[in-house]
């Protein structure tokens, strides 16, 4: 009797635990291009010190460096910021132009 509650009970526990098993690498929250942004922001820092990176879609993430496992990393601590997008080398405007071709003839 006593083996038979043993049992059902890990029956449970198995089945409760399946779909945290089934879910994919991809899907966990933390994981990702961020991650080595926020790690190299804190480089050469101590902990506590104050740090900030840009992350996509201009964003500002504004944080302090604290030890994740043995690495510190930038941490946010404030509200994402939104930033002007850095424009590259000239200060003209963006724009695409189309090239034709004209024809060679031979």
């Amino acid at each position: 009797m006593l083996f038979t509650k043993m049992l059902h009970r890990a029956l449970i526990v198995l089945l409760a635990a399946t779909p945290l098993l089934t879910v994919p690498e991809s899907a966990h929250a933390h994981s990702g291009p961020l991650n080595v942004i926020a790690l190299n922001a804190c480089q050469e820092k101590a902990k506590s010190d104050a740090c900030e990176y840009e992350g996509g879609h201009n964003d500002l993430y504004i944080g302090t460096c604290q030890y994740m496992a043995t690495a510190l990393m930038c941490v946010r601590n404030q509200p994402i910021q939104k930033v002007t997008p850095k424009k590259s080398g000239s200060d003209e405007e963006h724009t695409h132009r189309v090239q034709t071709e004209t024809p060679v003839n031979g």
